[in-house]
């Protein structure tokens, strides 16, 4: 017969004492028992996530002190609801909207925080007209739109920004050209390009940011030739490929 055995530590011991089931009556009688649930015993233990603080309640923590950061993975959030913002919220640094959509006029009310340097917008249509407003925000340093509806002029106009160090963009309408724009945003450390038909000339273009540190480069249209170019020539460049390392330092280590 199948015997089950509990783990019990009475006071002044060292080591864990293995007792058969038989015995938990007399455990229980001299101060020993099990607390484990029969989830727990069995390995089955389902942990519920918190629930998510809404947009409301995130904005009135940190308007109460409580907070620098607005982050939404499950909460719907549309243009609307960003117009609560005004210029007093310049505690928020961080905002994160990974459901709803948000657009052009949302990004307008974007524009109203003075401190803010970290902004991803999933699942947002921002067009050229956004990236131009998020240029007047100089707070910026990382900024991440990988399904924006923008277009490489769009892209140019973030070489405003004087301390943008890591951009992650996607969208159907940047084209080869994407990679001048991005040249031209001399900031930048780290670049993550998503579905953009990069081509061994955007690459060489990219590739000569004087700060970059890291490149991210999925679904692109650099050929082999490209990449050993890159290689042989930016040998400390950190590079994924399709999400993969590819840069021969990592292959090396």
């Amino acid at each position: 017969m199948k015997r089950t055995f509990l783990v019990c530590r009475r006071p002044g011991q060292f080591a864990a004492t293995l007792i058969p089931v038989t015995l938990i009556t007399l455990l229980t009688s001299i101060g020993c028992r099990d607390r484990s649930t029969p989830a727990e015993l069995a390995g089955q233990v389902e942990v519920t996530p918190a629930a998510e603080v809404d947009f409301a309640g995130q904005l009135a923590r940190g308007r109460s002190g409580q907070s620098d950061r607005i982050e939404l993975s499950q909460t719907p959030i549309d243009d609307s609801q960003l117009k609560a913002f005004t210029s007093g919220d310049d505690w928020l640094e961080v905002l994160q909207l990974d459901a709803g959509v948000i657009g052009d006029e949302g990004i307008e009310s974007i524009a109203a925080l003075t401190q803010l340097w970290h902004l991803r917008l999933r699942n947002s249509p921002v067009t050229d007209r956004g990236l131009k407003t998020i240029a007047r925000c100089p707070s910026i340093q990382i900024l991440n739109l990988p399904h924006c509806d923008a277009t490489a002029d769009g892209v140019a106009e973030l070489a405003a920004l004087p301390d943008l160090r890591n951009l992650r963009l996607g969208g159907a309408r940047l084209g080869s050209d994407t990679a001048a724009s991005v040249a031209g945003i001399k900031s930048l450390r780290n670049v993550h390009l998503i579905g953009v038909p990069i081509d061994d000339q955007g690459l060489r273009q990219i590739a000569s940011l004087p700060k970059l540190q890291s490149l991210y480069l999925d679904d692109s249209a650099v050929t082999q030739s490209g990449w050993d170019w890159l290689f042989e020539t930016h040998p400390r460049l950190h590079v994924h490929v399709n999400q993969q390392h590819l840069d021969r330092v990592n292959q090396n280590h």
